[in-house]
Protein backbone atom coordinates (compact mmCIF):
# COMPACT_ATOMS: atom_id res chain seq x y z
CA UNK A 1 0.00 0.00 0.00
CA UNK A 2 2.42 2.60 1.15
CA UNK A 3 4.47 1.81 -2.15
CA UNK A 4 1.25 2.09 -4.40
CA UNK A 5 1.01 5.93 -2.48
CA UNK A 6 4.36 6.45 -3.14
CA UNK A 7 4.36 5.84 -7.09
CA UNK A 8 0.60 7.51 -7.03
CA UNK A 9 2.77 10.77 -5.74
CA UNK A 10 5.74 10.20 -7.94
CA UNK A 11 3.52 10.11 -10.58
CA UNK A 12 1.56 13.22 -10.06
CA UNK A 13 5.26 15.06 -9.48
CA UNK A 14 6.61 13.64 -13.04
CA UNK A 15 3.04 15.15 -14.96
CA UNK A 16 3.29 18.66 -12.95
CA UNK A 17 6.76 18.58 -13.96
CA UNK A 18 5.72 17.53 -17.20
CA UNK A 19 2.91 20.42 -17.22
CA UNK A 20 5.25 23.00 -15.89
CA UNK A 21 8.04 22.49 -18.56
CA UNK A 22 5.38 22.63 -21.12
CA UNK A 23 4.16 26.03 -20.08
CA UNK A 24 7.77 27.44 -19.52
CA UNK A 25 8.53 26.50 -22.93
CA UNK A 26 5.48 27.37 -24.91
CA UNK A 27 6.53 30.69 -22.75
CA UNK A 28 9.67 30.73 -24.04
CA UNK A 29 9.08 30.40 -27.88
CA UNK A 30 6.61 33.24 -27.21
CA UNK A 31 8.72 35.83 -26.00
CA UNK A 32 10.79 34.64 -28.83
CA UNK A 33 8.03 35.43 -31.64
CA UNK A 34 7.41 38.81 -29.88
CA UNK A 35 11.31 39.92 -30.32
CA UNK A 36 10.83 39.06 -33.93
CA UNK A 37 7.60 40.85 -34.24
CA UNK A 38 9.05 43.29 -32.83
CA UNK A 39 12.29 43.54 -35.29
CA UNK A 40 10.09 43.70 -38.70
CA UNK A 41 7.95 46.52 -37.09
CA UNK A 42 11.44 48.31 -36.60
CA UNK A 43 12.60 47.09 -39.96
CA UNK A 44 8.87 48.40 -41.69
CA UNK A 45 8.86 51.64 -39.95
CA UNK A 46 11.57 53.75 -42.51
CA UNK A 47 9.62 52.42 -45.26
CA UNK A 48 6.11 53.02 -43.82
CA UNK A 49 7.66 56.95 -43.67
CA UNK A 50 8.64 57.22 -47.05
CA UNK A 51 5.40 55.93 -48.10
CA UNK A 52 4.02 57.91 -45.93
CA UNK A 53 5.86 60.92 -47.54
CA UNK A 54 5.32 59.93 -51.21
CA UNK A 55 1.34 59.94 -50.72
CA UNK A 56 1.51 63.28 -48.91
CA UNK A 57 3.75 64.73 -52.08
CA UNK A 58 1.21 63.15 -54.28
CA UNK A 59 -1.53 65.05 -52.55
CA UNK A 60 -0.06 68.16 -52.32
CA UNK A 61 -2.47 70.97 -53.49
CA UNK A 62 0.14 73.31 -55.89
CA UNK A 63 1.18 69.70 -57.85
CA UNK A 64 -2.68 68.86 -58.27
CA UNK A 65 -3.31 72.82 -59.65
CA UNK A 66 -0.52 72.51 -61.89
CA UNK A 67 -1.60 68.82 -63.32
CA UNK A 68 -5.03 70.52 -63.48
CA UNK A 69 -3.80 73.28 -65.78
CA UNK A 70 -1.74 71.78 -67.67
CA UNK A 71 -2.74 68.44 -68.30
CA UNK A 72 -6.73 69.12 -68.14
CA UNK A 73 -6.45 72.16 -69.50
CA UNK A 74 -8.62 73.13 -66.44
CA UNK A 75 -8.90 77.12 -65.26
CA UNK A 76 -10.64 79.27 -63.10
CA UNK A 77 -13.78 80.48 -63.53
CA UNK A 78 -14.05 83.93 -64.47
CA UNK A 79 -16.39 86.28 -62.21
CA UNK A 80 -19.48 84.41 -60.50
CA UNK A 81 -22.53 86.41 -59.30
CA UNK A 82 -24.93 84.93 -57.33
CA UNK A 83 -28.90 86.10 -56.82
CA UNK A 84 -30.56 85.63 -53.69
CA UNK A 85 -34.06 84.84 -54.03
CA UNK A 86 -35.89 85.18 -50.58
CA UNK A 87 -38.76 82.01 -50.13
CA UNK A 88 -41.14 84.24 -48.76
CA UNK A 89 -42.10 84.48 -45.16
CA UNK A 90 -39.25 83.79 -42.51
CA UNK A 91 -40.66 80.42 -40.93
Amino acid sequence: MRILRAFAVLIIFVLLSLIHLAISTGSIKTSYEISELKQQLDAIKPENRYLNYLVAKEEALPRIEKLATTKLDMIYPEKMNYVVISSGEAR
